[in-house]
């Protein structure tokens, strides 16, 4: 009776179970008969799953997977183990653990998958710790900056009333305190511009490829520091020494127990922000216009009875 051959989706799950079965066995390997019996595979089988795991490597670090053969021991060798994690936002980790548990998908596969990608609170591991602030197309961009390929980004910036479009070329790809930034050069209008990860809402992969652009090796800190827009603040000496805000220029001791900040920022309505939510404990010294402009946003923001 001659010998069934495997799907192509029947090969691509033996060639992850093997990998994880060599994984386990360590630097001892495993040899071809009990890969065979435990898999249910024939030789000629194994010998092709074997050649399409060793063609598997990271695209970022260039690791390889390798299945050495030691007459009849397979060895799993190789450091392709360090790949790009996939990253859900809690809501598509949601829809994950839905249709897991609505498809009828194999319990062990469905565990693995529950283990690898979703949150703790769903189930997630340490690999996708940072989901939140990296955003959704965190991996997709890594892949665009690599290959050069220019995207368009769903964006709203704090200055903008909704969400547009910007065509951009990424350039690479930023962490400050607990945010992500995508460092880009937005094409329209001919500048560098960085993008919080977790404020992309919609990212496609145009046909064309990136221009070159020497990006701007300024931190978040040395590009603040250049902006056009600053302003004097008045508060508590103690809570000035505890900010974390990127564009401090200086913390001057204002009186016995007060500060004034000189910090400058990239939009008003983040400063605003920030003076709404100290409650009343920081004020605007420098521009009454401004601060005539922070009450009219604090009004809008006030519900009536």
């Amino acid at each position: 009776m001659p010998v069934r051959k495997l799907t192509s989706e029947q090969r691509l799950s033996r060639a992850i179970d093997i990998m994880e079965a060599l994984y386990a066995a360590g630097e001892t390997g495993m040899t071809r008969g009990d890969i065979c019996s435990r898999f249910d595979i024939t030789g000629a089988a194994l010998d092709e799953i074997i050649d399409i795991v060793s063609t598997l490597a990271d695209r970022e670090s260039g690791a390889r997977i390798i299945c050495e053969r030691h007459g009849e021991c397979i060895i799993l060798t190789g450091d392709a183990g360090r790949v790009l994690p996939l990253r859900l936002s809690a809501a598509e980790g949601a829809v994950l653990n839905h249709e897991l548990e609505s498809m009828g998908i194999d319990s062990r596969a469905a565990e693995r998958i529950r283990h690898a990608l979703l949150p703790e609170k769903l189930g997630y591991n340490q690999r996708v710790v940072d989901t939140v602030a990296r955003g959704s197309h965190w991996q997709q961009l890594n892949c665009a900056i690599q290959d050069g390929v220019r995207c368009r980004i769903i964006y709203r910036s704090m200055d903008d009333t909704r969400p547009r479009e910007r065509l951009i070329d990424p350039l690479r790809i930023a962490t400050h305190g607990d945010q992500t930034y995508l460092i880009a050069w937005d094409v329209e209008v001919d500048e560098q511009r960085s993008y919080r990860m977790d404020k992309i809402e919609g990212l496609t992969l145009t046909d064309d490829s990136v221009e070159r652009h020497a990006p701007a090796s300024l931190s978040l800190h040395e590009s603040l520091s250049q902006a056009e827009q600053s302003a004097k603040l008045l508060m508590p000496l103690d809570m000035a020494e505890r900010l974390d805000w990127a564009g401090i220029m200086s913390i001057e001791p204002n009186g016995a127990d007060m500060a004034t900040v000189t910090v400058r920022y990239g939009s008003e309505h983040w400063l605003f922000c920030q003076v709404i939510a100290a409650g009343g404990a920081i004020r605007i010294l420098d521009d009454p216009a401004q601060a005539l402009r922070l009450c009219d946003m604090a009004k809008s923001l006030t519900c009536p009875l």
